[in-house]
């Protein structure tokens, strides 16, 4: 009798298990973690990075190729002055506010939405289960997102990005572009890694990390941004440089003595064997000395 017992109270308690995984959808409700709030960031990224600066950029031969005829008076034509950032980069230096949307009759989530205060960019990541549409689908700037549970990790895939610039000195991503974000919450912190695919213009896959702190009393205001032309560069021009002629390339490798071909990015400049090669490498010469101010 006490065996029977016995098996009667395992059986209760693994048919109590399998019926409440049943009703759990994808049986990960156990992981799910709120990540709705107002979060301020950690940390800094440079509005203004150095010319020929694309160290820590896994680019290809075309990757690279782009990335050198880039001018910076790009921005300034009209269409670009409120061009948004892509959605991985203004991550770390942008206030971040999360709300969800919730199913009244399961009470389940069905979409994570984040408003980012730089150039108020917005993402919907769906918790529905539904598919990405067709690659021949339109391209946005902040593309499609999708979201499913991993533990207590949210993973964010996201397709259908236009082409844009992954780095505002010259590295562009294009519209193949694959991006998936993990979203982890420590405590009052949270972190997102983004890990870029990009089959046109990265040879490896590239991480993009970045951290908020939890800021409940936290305001965000407006980002107005009006579309103007404010410099000379003429209606219709997209300037650019020739392969070989931007003089502004070596700025960077001068100005810190690293070899040129070491500043301009490419898989095999991040591992530590590229060391050995480096050592075989000369750095191009200082850049002259600014001359003095007349007025002074």
């Amino acid at each position: 009798m006490k065996r029977q017992i016995m098996k009667l109270g395992r059986w209760l308690v693994w048919s109590s298990l399998l019926a409440l995984l049943v009703l759990l959808p994808n049986g990960l409700a156990f992981a799910q973690v709120d990540f709705t709030g107002m979060w301020s960031p950690v940390g800094y990224r440079p509005d203004s990075p150095d010319m020929g600066d694309y160290t820590g950029f896994p680019l290809s031969q075309a990757g690279r190729q782009r990335a050198v005829t880039w001018a910076a008076n790009i921005f300034e034509i009209a269409q670009n002055v409120c061009r948004p950032y892509p959605l991985e980069d203004p991550f770390g230096p942008a206030q971040l506010r999360v709300w969800k949307d919730v199913d009244n009759t399961t009470q389940q989530i069905t979409a994570y939405h984040m408003h980012f205060f730089y150039h108020e960019e917005e993402r919907t990541t769906w918790m529905d289960g539904r598919p990405h549409p067709s690659d021949s689908a339109l391209h946005t700037w902040a593309g499609f997102s999708t979201g499913e549970w991993q533990g207590s990790d949210l993973l964010i895939t996201t397709t259908h990005l236009k082409e844009n610039f992954e780095w505002p000195n010259g590295p562009e991503r294009s519209d193949r572009t694959v991006v998936r974000t993990h979203l982890v919450r420590y405590g009052n912190y949270l972190t997102a890694i983004a890990i870029i695919y990009d089959p046109a213009y990265l040879a490896e896959p590239m991480v993009r990390p970045a951290t908020w702190v939890y800021d409940p009393d936290l305001v965000m205001n407006p980002y107005p941004c009006e579309q103007a032309t404010e410099t000379l560069v003429q209606p219709g021009q997209f300037p650019s440089y020739m392969p070989g002629k931007n003089p502004l390339l070596s700025y960077f490798a001068a100005k810190y003595q690293i070899p040129q071909e070491a500043a301009l990015g490419g898989p095999e400049t991040m591992y530590p064997e590229y060391i050995k090669q480096l050592q075989t490498m000369k750095p191009p010469p200082r850049p002259a000395p600014a001359a003095p101010d007349s007025a002074q």
